[in-house]
């Protein structure tokens, strides 16, 4: 992988690591040049975006996300049905 290859893979990296949450500071560029390079191994292939993606928990701490509920629960209610009483 040539110099420009890998600075704008490590660039992609880093703009993802941000976005998600994960810190912009020395440890965090430290861990994506640890990350990109460990990929590389000194191959000349090219390394996928997504391969990289999918080693991240490797690297950093994922925190666990509570999806919240779609809807509120589901309780019986009156559709107007009034009796003649």
């Amino acid at each position: 992988m040539d110099a420009l290859t890998s600075y704008q893979m490590l660039g992609r990296l880093l703009a993802y690591l941000e976005m998600s949450g994960a810190g912009a500071d020395s440890g965090a560029f430290d861990n994506a040049l640890a990350l990109l390079s460990n990929e590389h191994a000194g191959d000349d292939q090219r390394v996928a975006f997504e391969m990289l993606i999918s080693r991240i928990p490797d690297y950093y701490p994922v925190p666990t996300v509570d999806i919240p509920p779609v809807a509120p629960p589901v309780q019986r209610g009156s559709i107007g049905y009034f009796s003649d009483d």
